[in-house]
């Protein structure tokens, strides 16, 4: 499974709404200016989001998006389901489809016990966990991309002379 541009973005405007949270509600420029998110998609996003439930929608002056509930209690599992369906990492874990070799596949079991995990960690981590997180994450250059850090690489465990006692 390939997380999509749209749960990425949807993901960014939630930890935006998230980190806003205690303040009045946020403009779809002001979110799409500071994740760098194009408009037009975010706001078809938001619509998802809002038919959710996850989020709520205030018109008029000073009007904009805000969290239902407190970051704590949002899950990134209730995000990327609201935008993309039930997480199911291979076809034959997606309930609507069916697969040619579902009886006897070698590797269905392997794939549910995989997505299952997936899942959990995906309903363990909210909000909350990902504000957290922001604080210690790279750099990112203008498009979004993970800058390099330079760190000191590791010393090798092989062969490095000790001094011998004298």
């Amino acid at each position: 499974m390939r997380i999509t541009r749209k749960s990425d973005y949807g993901l960014r405007a939630m930890v935006e709404l998230a980190r806003r949270y205690e303040e009045s509600p946020v403009s779809i420029g002001e979110i799409a200016a500071s994740q760098s998110i194009p408009d037009p998609f975010l706001e078809k996003i938001m619509q998802e989001l809002k038919g959710a439930g996850l989020i709520r929608a205030t018109h008029g002056r000073g009007g904009g998006y805000s969290l239902c509930r407190p970051p704590a209690e949002i899950s990134v599992r209730e995000v990327i389901e609201a935008l993309e369906g039930p997480v199911a990492l291979v076809n034959c874990l997606d309930a609507s489809l069916r697969c040619e070799i579902e009886q006897g596949c070698p590797t269905s079991a392997f794939w549910a016990v995989i997505n299952e995990r997936f899942q959990r960690a995906l309903g363990e981590t909210t909000l909350d966990d990902l504000l957290r997180t922001t604080s210690n994450s790279p750099a990112r250059d203008p498009e979004g991309r993970a800058r390099a850090r330079s760190r000191p690489r590791p010393r090798s465990r092989s062969t490095v002379p000790t001094p011998s006692g004298s």
